[in-house]
């Protein structure tokens, strides 16, 4: 159930920090937990859970809102009027900094590179038309646009600050548990795209007292995406902390587990392994992923479930944290016009969709 919140978990489980970080609500959190438990039976394993992320916010889901509620109130205490971030042309991180940028009448724009062409790269990109995202296309990120009057937001938002919105998260999880939602997780999976999601976990689950291992699954290029820049972020975001706080204890290494082989080679690839892991989570529980993160993140899960003995672990608690926007719009979409987009991107609707086996998506 959502809670009327009036300040984060963080700034009530630690009161100093609530004058020295910047905050806004932006999301009704906290999201729900669910069982899967037509997918158990499938696996023959006895605690399946997912961390519901996609229901973050009605106005566009997934977890970027969770780093937006600390990256936007420095923008706005800092008196900025217009925000750039960057990503891949179907960066759900730039449509949700676009969303909620609108909600704080804050300008936004966004710097796109390319990645593989899908549907739903289309409509990521129709959603930054929607959400009046001002966009750059180029093919290298340092090529941003720099600007002393802009705020300019690093790529998913991966920043210490921005990272604050997971160790929160954790504090949730932590709460979900003590209340009897779920049991605590023996292992948690989780997309790392820019690390910063999971770099938030890994220092959350030490602050929440978990003993949760965490897998954090490769969705993007090293070093953005990979068990160093997770490591860093954590050290990095406790710093952050620390500097208000000397109680807060550092991330434990050890309950990391970073995993490169659902990657693909390519960012936005649609592996084989994602697609089928798409499909059978829709099948069996009527979940909706995509093939950049989530679905290559619940591959990595229904990898390690089939390879693992099922004696030790079937009676484990297994958490997949989903990190997509579950928002149907499917109806605006339907009234947007991709010549209303800046024309070196047009292309990405007229050229033919490579044959992933995933036309939908």
């Amino acid at each position: 159930m959502p809670e009327n919140r009036k300040k984060p978990l963080l700034f009530e489980k630690y009161p100093d920090l609530e004058a020295n970080i910047p905050w806004i609500k932006l999301a009704p959190l906290r999201t729900p937990v669910k069982k899967l438990t037509i997918l158990e039976k499938k696996l023959g394993i006895n605690s399946l859970w997912v961390k519901c992320d996609n229901l973050t916010s009605p106005l566009y889901g997934g977890n970027k809102v969770r780093k937006l509620e600390f990256l936007l109130a420095e923008a706005k205490d800092k008196g900025y009027k217009k925000v750039i971030t960057a990503g891949g042309l179907g960066s759900n991180h730039c449509v949700a900094t676009a969303t909620f940028c609108n909600q704080l009448k804050l300008k936004p724009s966004a710097v796109l590179i390319n990645q593989p062409i899908t549907n739903y790269v289309r409509n990521n990109l129709l959603l930054d038309l929607y959400f009046k995202n001002e966009i750059f296309y180029t093919d290298e990120y340092d090529k941003i646009p720099r600007d002393p009057d802009v705020y300019y937001m690093v790529p998913g938002g991966s920043t210490p600050l921005g990272n604050l919105g997971f160790v929160n998260a954790a504090l949730e999880l932590k709460n979900q548990i003590n209340n009897g939602e779920l049991p605590e997780p023996d292992y948690l999976f989780v997309a790392s795209g820019s690390s910063g999601t999971a770099a938030g976990l890994l220092l959350g689950i030490k602050i929440a007292e978990l003993e949760t291992k965490l897998h954090a699954i490769q969705t993007s290029f090293a070093p953005y995406s990979s068990f160093n820049a997770v490591r860093r972020l954590a050290k990095k975001t406790w710093k952050l902390l620390a500097k208000y706080q000397n109680s807060i204890p550092k991330a434990s290494i050890e309950q990391l587990n970073f995993n490169e082989d659902y990657f693909g080679g390519e960012y936005g690839l649609p592996t084989k392994e994602a697609i089928d892991a798409v499909k059978l989570i829709k099948e069996t529980e009527d979940i909706t992923l995509e093939t950049t993160y989530t679905g290559k993140t619940f591959a990595a899960l229904l990898g390690f479930v089939q390879t693992k003995k099922k004696k030790k672990i079937k009676d484990k608690t297994i958490l997949f944290w989903n990190t997509y926007n579950s928002r149907d719009f499917s109806d605006i979409l339907t009234k947007l016009d991709y010549h209303d987009l800046p024309q070196e991107i047009h292309w990405v609707f007229e050229n033919p969709l490579p044959d992933f086996g995933l036309e939908k998506n």
